[in-house]
């Protein structure tokens, strides 16, 4: 009896101590242990050597009974489930021969219809510059001399044609149509001079555009040399750069010099001409680049030229009224014939 009273006393000595160690106490009589290396709870007791009766309790639990003491991510990585299809799923079938071939043709439809489209509006937008470039050149010739309105031309067209360098195209345009239209004089030599000005052109680009308009007038040999000497005048540095004199395809450089210095000649003989003689030489000797003495002797000789052509029409008619005297008086002496008829 008294070893099963002894026993049911440390039972409920056991009991009392594993209570209180789940709750809070300051008492460190029984301390509780708890160890996650067991794979199922085990309860032990064990009596202290100390003089009062003391008890120990170690609690291990399983890993799931402290699921709380688990660090997050390792409860997380351990309710992460991985899918797996049932053996009944229908394994997918790999894309037929057509459906392969499907998507490469879609690709290339695409990057067609782009080109296409790019070509398209690529081709409009060329043929919108070269009419607005067209229509430049033809205001610009209807302004011709009214410096403001040419300036405001240029400014107005420039805004049209939108971002871009379009100087140099403006100045071929209207240098070809000047060559075109306009009779070769001083006055077309000052209109291109005050051009460049007012397009604020650099040397560089007024001699790309003189390069520009001779090829344009390469098949014209007239026109050519007309642009030639329209250049050469305007803007000796820029048509130096250009090279116009050897831009004709069958003549050499000489030849070109002797047309040249021919048309600048009876361009000034045609001035002269106009004048009575004894007059000054005409204006304009200095845009055409002839020196005074030049002007003088070519004033001279346009003025003794005159003076010859008027004797010879004398002369001529002077010889006319002659045979016709001779005429008449033949008429008068044969028979039948009247006198003086």
């Amino acid at each position: 009896p008294s070893v099963a009273r002894y026993a049911m006393i440390s039972f409920w000595l056991a009991s009392s101590t594993a209570s209180a160690a789940f709750l809070p106490s300051a008492s460190p009589t029984v301390p509780l242990e708890l160890s996650r290396q067991q794979s199922r709870p085990l309860l032990r007791m064990a009596a202290s050597d100390e003089p009062a009766p003391r008890v120990r309790v170690e609690l291990v639990a399983q890993r799931s009974a402290v699921g709380s003491l688990t660090a997050p991510q390792q409860q997380q990585e351990s309710e992460t489930a991985v899918g797996v299809p049932p053996p009944s799923a229908a394994v997918p079938e790999p894309p037929s021969l057509a459906q392969r071939a499907r998507t490469p043709f879609i690709g290339l439809t695409v990057l067609a219809t782009a080109a296409a489209v790019g070509i398209q509006s690529k081709r409009l937008y060329k043929q919108k510059v070269e009419q607005l470039l067209a229509d430049f050149a033809a205001t610009m010739m209807a302004y011709l001399g009214n410096d403001a309105e040419m300036a405001a031309t240029v400014r107005s067209f420039r805004q049209q044609l939108g971002p871009g360098s379009f100087r140099e195209r403006m100045f071929t345009k209207f240098v070809t149509a000047l060559v075109n239209d306009k009779p070769l004089g001083v006055p077309a030599i000052q209109q291109l001079k005050k051009t460049i000005e007012l397009m604020k052109l650099s040397e560089e680009v007024t001699a790309a555009g003189f390069a520009d308009a001779a090829v344009e007038l390469s098949k014209k040999p007239a026109m050519l040399g007309k642009l030639t000497f329209l250049a050469e005048r305007a803007a000796p540095a820029a048509a130096r750069s250009a090279e116009l004199r050897a831009k004709f395809p069958n003549w050499d450089a000489d030849t070109v010099g002797t047309l040249q210095r021919a048309m600048l000649e009876n361009l000034y003989r045609e001035m002269c001409h106009l004048l009575a003689d004894g007059s000054e030489p005409p204006a304009g000797g200095d845009v055409l680049l002839l020196s005074p003495a030049d002007c003088a002797r070519l004033m001279s000789e346009t003025q003794a030229a005159k003076k010859e052509a008027i004797r010879v029409a004398a002369e001529e008619e002077e010889e006319r009224q002659r045979k016709a005297l001779l005429e008449d008086a033949v008429k008068g002496s044969e028979p039948g014939g009247r006198p003086g008829e």
